[in-house]
């Protein structure tokens, strides 16, 4: 299998913490090409409508250009890793805000050791009424949702869907953060996965090995349905056919791990635990 889709990527030269030159986003598209991907979705990180749409779009079309005279076979899309702030909604009326591929589709961003904002809920809420569908990278990564489990759910239930890091499902990222993935895949609460890539080597070494822990849990087909079809769904701004997700804190668990040691869910600030 090939045609790999890569829905989050730091790959764009000189915007965030990505490659600083040319030359190093022009090694790490040669290793994504290598590793089987045709598609990348550049994602640089974006706060306060910075960088812009407009600049983004910008570097990607350089970039390609660069790729195209290289002839390297990696087809570059415009996105963004938006972190959480109060104005997003307001933000993206204005068009300060890119989304995957100009879809509805949005990689909303979460403080990954701080507390989640008070009105993240209400937020992904308000963007799932108003037509966009937030999509949170690194779940398995943020401290709160390792710690309460029963968060991703309401999240998932305002409207929110979930990417989760190939890495992690191998222990690469730290053994809480394989956990909690491998917690949220059992509960359908996986439903996109991406390499986060910073450089040529990182995250992307793991591509092969993931997709093997990934079939192990899902079962045969599911890393052509993470690594092509569904994000393929994504940047064409079609509608994920996602199955029905369960409360994590419902499943049991082993007992010496991580998760076993958490409490099971924390009272929302806008739910009661039932």
């Amino acid at each position: 299998m090939a045609n790999y889709i890569d829905l989050h990527n730091h790959i764009l030269p000189d915007i965030d913490d990505g490659p600083r030159t040319m030359k190093e986003a022009v090694m790490q598209a040669r290793s994504m090409a290598s590793a089987g991907y045709s598609t990348v979705v550049a994602t640089p990180h974006t706060i306060d409508g910075k960088p812009s749409p407009a600049l983004i779009k910008q570097r990607v079309a350089e970039f390609q250009n660069e790729l195209d005279k290289q002839e390297i076979p990696l087809k570059i899309l415009p996105g963004a890793e938006q972190f959480i702030e109060p104005d997003l909604m307001n933000r993206l009326r204005k068009g300060e805000i890119q989304t995957i591929n100009d879809s509805h589709y949005l990689l909303l961003e979460l403080p990954m050791t701080q507390r989640i904002p008070i009105y993240a809920e209400q937020l992904i809420f308000a963007l799932a009424v108003n037509g966009y569908r937030p999509v949170i990278p690194h779940p398995e990564r943020v401290v709160e949702l390792q710690r309460y489990p029963k968060l991703l759910y309401h999240l998932y239930k305002a409207g929110a869907i979930y990417q989760i890091t190939w890495g992690a499902l191998t222990g690469w990222l730290g053994p809480e953060a394989e956990e909690t993935a491998h917690l949220m895949l059992k509960s359908n609460l996986a439903h996109l996965v991406s390499t986060d890539a910073h450089n040529a080597v990182t995250r992307l070494l793991a591509v092969e090995q993931s997709s093997a822990a990934l079939e192990d849990i899902l079962g045969p087909g599911s890393a052509e349905m993470m690594l092509h079809t569904r994000p393929a769904t994504v940047i064409a701004n079609e509608t994920l056919d996602l199955p029905a997700a369960i409360d994590p804190t419902k499943l049991p668990r082993k007992k010496g791990t991580f998760l076993s040691r958490l409490i099971p869910g924390r009272k929302s600030r806008q739910h009661k635990e039932n």
